[in-house]
């Protein structure tokens, strides 16, 4: 490695952040003196001034600009292999596990798995975030602040993200139990012209309900958009509009609400994945939330998607 003080690319990230040495040494708790010291070494090693002065301000360089996303997650993957501990104890750890996942994973394993994390580890504790466009549009940005992402394999498999199966599920049409415009079983033409409560689409590209839509066929005609599945099912009650939903979240309704409707052709079923940054490996007590996410995924109560597991 470059004969380079480690501490000085903490400094250079106050630079790079706050883009004014006083500033900078304030944050990493450096003299003004001394954060020019430090400016003038990282400037003779990367042969560049780094900070140039623009007016009353200073500016990036080109160079600094591109250093500035790289050194921030250097730092944070540095972070984390230095707090590397031989073992992880449960019912004593004070920590916070980061987990991004849509509202139907939360609705359908979030309330087993809380559970168990209050058993075990009673001083852990858990920050579910929801999903955005950047899990697709930069999936390696996304696990790397993150502890894991929950996602369904089949938006994206890409292999060098470590990663295990939770459980599978499928997409339902449903619609209010009282609804007396359809029958059991919904036509080509029934499914185009009926009313529908959709999910927004993203800027990288259709939903996938949408998409799972689009492979039979049918173009729906949206009447709500809304931004999760857990409510869509609640939406429909009294109403003659129908949602394409998550067979587990159905299950959770009332059966006086919601009857399910048969597609013209079924769909298939699809599985959700626990995805999380290579750099975790290291980290005892990420693969102890790992098996236990896991094993809560594996406790699911069965449906016709899971085939019967062996006796």
């Amino acid at each position: 490695m470059p004969s380079l003080d480690l501490n000085l690319i903490v400094v250079l990230h106050a630079l790079l952040e706050e883009r004014n040495v006083t500033r900078a040494g304030e944050r990493v708790g450096l003299s003004q003196p001394g954060t020019s010291t430090a400016l003038a070494r990282l400037r003779r090693h990367f042969n560049d001034p780094l900070l140039e002065r623009v007016g009353g301000q200073y500016a990036l360089t080109p160079l600094a600009e591109a250093l500035h996303d790289q050194v921030g997650r250097t730092l944070d993957d540095l972070q984390r292999l230095l707090a590397a501990q031989p073992q992880f104890e449960p019912a004593t750890a004070e920590r916070r596990f980061v987990i991004q996942c849509s509202d139907a994973v939360l609705g359908v394993l979030g309330p087993r798995l809380l559970t168990a994390v209050a058993k075990v580890a009673p001083l852990v504790s858990l920050d579910f975030r929801a999903m955005s466009e950047a899990v697709v549009s930069d999936l390696m940005g996304t696990v790397r602040e993150i502890d894991v992402l929950i996602a369904p394999r089949e938006l994206f498999s890409p292999p060098e993200v470590p990663s295990a199966e939770l459980y599978q599920d499928r997409w339902v049409c449903v619609t209010w139990q009282g609804n007396q415009s359809v029958g059991e079983r919904l036509s080509r033409e029934e499914a185009a012209r009926a009313r529908w409560v959709m999910p927004f689409k993203h800027q990288f590209g259709a939903s996938p309900s949408d998409a799972a839509m689009t492979a039979l066929g049918i173009d729906r005609r949206c009447a709500v958009r809304v931004e999760n599945f857990a409510v869509v099912g609640r939406l429909v009650v009294g109403t003659d509009l129908l949602v394409l939903s998550h067979e587990r979240l159905v299950e959770q309704h009332s059966e006086h609400e919601l009857r399910q409707l048969a597609l013209p052709s079924p769909l298939p079923p699809f599985t959700e994945v626990a995805w999380w940054h290579l750099v975790r490996q290291l980290d005892p007590g990420h693969s102890w939330f790992i098996e236990l996410l896991t094993e809560q995924a594996r406790g699911l109560h069965r449906t016709s998607t899971e085939p019967p597991t062996a006796a």
